[in-house]
């Protein structure tokens, strides 16, 4: 019995639509979790973009999905899912190409909220927008802190964790793909890696990013092992050598650069 299981996840390759069955008799599924392609939330002048939510990809986010969907032509996909912001259900449709399969979306993967970034600038003599948005994630276990003075990132957390265990307790699907967001994708790395919050500025996330993980669930459905196969993998720098810092980081620095100019 157990050669004929291990048999079935030496050969899961060959059918990933056949159920995966580790050697000790749960199903193994797999999350495939992207994170969209690039966008602009600046303008030109450095003001904010007057809605974040609805900006669509900008022309490298377009071309970093297309490159990511080359990579990903060959993988087996029974459900999609994205947040059902514009970026994200772009980045879905040009990753899944020509796949005859629908693009649902679960609003409550959306990214974390923030305040805008004139009401933020607003919100006391002493707030540094700068360093907030450079290095904001790192303050997320902190019980009272927000996201540029929006959502509290303990309240996200919930609600990306809630997100998750909805997708898994669809018994349906061996491989469910989900395109969301930079901090989504940190909150479920935190939850998949036991690290919760305190992941939340260690997980890198780079635009149009793939994250492989799986998931070993009993026949209740419970989820006993999670394995994280792969971490911010991209088609068009594999190996980072042109990324030296986290995007809001570099948001940070275009927000210099652009009052510097006026």
């Amino acid at each position: 019995m157990q050669r004929d299981m291990l048999s079935v996840v030496l050969h899961e390759g060959i059918s990933a639509m056949t159920a995966r069955v580790t050697i000790d008799g749960v199903r193994r599924r797999r999350l495939y979790l992207f994170r969209h392609g690039a966008v602009d939330y600046v303008n030109s002048d450095g003001s904010w973009v007057s809605n974040p939510d609805i900006v669509d990809l900008n022309e490298k986010g377009r071309t970093q999905a297309t490159a990511m969907s080359n990579m990903f032509a060959d993988v087996v996909v029974d459900r999609a899912i994205c947040s059902g912001l514009p970026r994200t259900r772009e980045t879905g449709e040009l990753v899944l190409g020509d796949r005859s399969i629908e693009l649902e979306v679960v609003a409550e993967l959306e990214e974390i909220r923030p305040l805008t970034g004139e009401a933020a600038a607003e919100s006391g003599d002493d707030y540094d927008i700068i360093a907030d948005i450079a290095y904001s994630h790192w303050r997320a276990p902190d019980s009272a802190a927000r996201f540029l003075g929006g959502e509290r990132y303990h309240d996200f957390y919930d609600r990306i964790a809630a997100a998750l265990e909805y997708i898994l307790a669809d018994s349906t699907w061996n491989n469910v793909v989900v395109f969301a967001h930079g901090g989504t994708n940190a909150a479920v790395l935190g939850w998949v890696t036991g690290l919760g919050l305190e992941g939340f500025g260690l997980f890198d996330q780079a635009t149009c990013c793939l994250n492989v993980i799986d998931f070993d669930t009993d026949d209740t459905g419970r989820v006993v092992r999670k394995h994280l196969r792969g971490m911010n993998i991209t088609a068009d720098d594999p190996a980072k050598q042109n990324r030296h810092a986290g995007d809001m980081e570099s948001l940070a620095v275009r927000l210099i650069q652009m009052r510097a100019k006026t």
